[in-house]
């Protein structure tokens, strides 16, 4: 890989899952409805060879409007009302990249950060998939 390109979009969310280790610790815990501040970022991996003659591989710009769409909902409400399943990261950041995939050539991995509590999680599928040589190429609003 040479490189690796990296689109984030920032809201505030409400995840709506208690915390039992802070509860256990002590800790304080999250007011009802307020939120964290998170970071949703999608990485692209691609060739030198895959630059086109503009000097990029894809849009920035149009997968970003990608991501900001696909994080729509998890803006607006609690996450435990927008999922189907108990939404921690892992299974959020699942979700997204299974999402984000078939509209971003070649994505690499999702992360979603906890910026409020320092925490990161990312997701890379496992096995062959989008990626360099998967054959999955094109451009993102070439």
């Amino acid at each position: 890989m040479s490189y690796l390109v990296q689109v984030e979009h920032r809201f505030r969310a409400v995840q709506g899952l208690p915390s039992p280790v802070r509860a256990a610790r002590g800790m304080s815990l999250l007011a009802p409805g307020e939120g964290v501040e998170v970071i949703v970022l999608a990485a692209v991996a691609f060739e030198d060879e895959q630059l086109t003659a503009r000097g990029w591989f894809f849009d920035t710009d149009a997968a970003g409007a990608e991501l900001r769409e696909c994080c729509a909902d998890l803006a607006g409400r609690p996450w435990t009302e927008v999922f189907d399943f108990r939404p921690t990261f892992e299974l959020v950041a699942r979700h997204l990249y299974d999402r984000l995939a078939p509209r971003l050539p070649q994505l690499a991995h999702v992360e979603i950060g906890d910026v409020d509590f320092g925490v990161t999680t990312r997701y890379v599928p496992c096995g062959p998939g989008p990626g360099p040589g998967s054959g999955s190429g094109g451009q993102v609003g070439g």
